[in-house]
């Protein structure tokens, strides 16, 4: 009795913005894990090879890129709740009608909207989180990404299950959908509308510059690789591990829930060791990762390098988003819109980049790239502060 009051009264001090706010990273990180999981299936269905899915996938690209330098100023105006509180249904719903989208040109075209809807949540809820954080006496910047992991492993877990006990994979997707939208219906009331919101007049385009032209490039390499992992890393599976189609959402599994481990320590650990250091240790952790899953050919060691790989990457864009936030050069909407802007093109157009690089070569080759450029990363450690 004592324990249950002890945990009712824990669960009522939580402010409900937190709680909005960790939804929202969650459904985030939900729906493209289902949409990972769709890739291979809809690849399959269209019969179409690398350098052709890359053009599909940079639709999405292209959608969010088109939307998100303008979020920035959308959200100075109006706060983030214009945005962010509708974003999530139409989301679902163009996830949907991704499935059944009987050609190329259709699919690409929802696709694009899709991006589009997606660039503005990213924005959104980055630029919320970042307030909550502030009014907070703690550090929750990290703990917040972590939920985006958890999103990743609910989706990515939940796909495969569906399918393994015989679920079509429209139902799965549906299945899923439904229950984030509900768990989002419960909580979107509580966020903090207008968080974001700026007393001077802003421009309506987010141009980086300096210090955080800096921060959005490197934030550009780090999701370009969770991008490659979410997007290729099923079709990596099974074209050059021989995994069953089944099975190829193991790799982002793998990769999401070791993100969301170190996620859920990272708040403390970046106190304790400093940005600078964990950047450094992060990025040679996730290079070697990668170098893991081309030279081993056990499927167990393959998944354990996805696992560490995530596990480097981790804490790397908290560091990076914390970092300009806490800059001057720019008010922290737009900020944030910049650095977003440049960070999620790389997650977005990176896979496109990546089929184009497959078809002249193999997978594999650019998977050895993105091993490079993590090692630029590395490098950069120097731009953070000790602590």
């Amino acid at each position: 009795m004592t324990s249950s009051r002890t945990l009712r009264e824990y669960l009522q001090s939580i402010p409900p913005e937190n709680t909005a706010t960790r939804i929202s990273f969650f459904l985030a990180g939900f729906m493209m894990a289902i949409w990972a999981a769709m890739v291979p299936f809809i690849k399959a269905r269209l019969s179409l090879d690398e350098a052709h899915l890359g053009t599909l996938l940079l639709c999405v690209g292209l959608g969010a890129l088109c939307v998100m330098p303008f979020c920035g100023g959308v959200i100075a105006r109006h706060g983030v709740g214009f945005l962010l509180k509708r974003a999530y249904f139409l989301a679902s719903a163009l996830l949907f009608a991704v499935y059944f989208s009987q050609n190329v040109f259709l699919t690409a075209a929802v696709l694009f909207l899709f991006g589009m809807v997606f660039g503005s949540i990213d924005v959104s809820m980055n630029v919320h989180a970042v307030e909550v954080d502030r009014r907070s006496s703690k550090r929750l910047i990290a703990g917040f990404h972590a939920l985006y992991s958890f999103g990743n492993v609910a989706g990515a877990l939940g796909m495969a299950t569906l399918l393994n006990v015989n679920f079509s994979v429209w139902m799965s997707v549906a299945i899923l959908l439904i229950l984030g939208l509900f768990a989002w219906i419960l909580v979107y009331r509580n966020l903090l509308f207008d968080a974001g919101r700026s007393s001077e007049k802003a421009p309506a385009f987010a141009v980086p510059r300096g210090f955080v032209l800096l921060l959005g490039l490197i934030c550009f390499v780090l999701f370009m690789v969770e991008g490659a992992v979410l997007d290729w890393g099923g079709v990596f599976l099974i074209q050059e591990k021989r995994v069953a189609i089944e099975n190829a959402g193991l790799a982002f599994a793998s990769f999401a829930t070791a993100m969301t481990l170190m996620r859920l320590l990272g708040d403390r650990l970046i106190t304790i060791a400093g940005p600078r250091l964990c950047v450094l240790l992060g990025a040679l952790m996730a290079a070697l990762a990668l170098v893991g899953t081309l030279a081993f050919q056990n499927i167990y060691c393959v998944i354990a390098s996805f696992f560490f790989l995530g596990l480097g990457l981790a804490n790397l864009v908290p560091i990076a988003f914390a970092s300009t936030a806490n800059q001057n050069l720019m008010p922290m909407s737009m900020a944030l819109a910049a650095v977003t802007t440049l960070g999620y093109g790389g997650q977005l157009l990176g896979p496109a980049f990546i089929g184009y690089v497959a078809k002249g070569t193999d997978l594999s080759v650019a998977f050895a790239l993105l091993a490079f450029l993590m090692t630029i990363v590395a490098v950069s450690f120097v731009i953070f502060r000790r602590h």
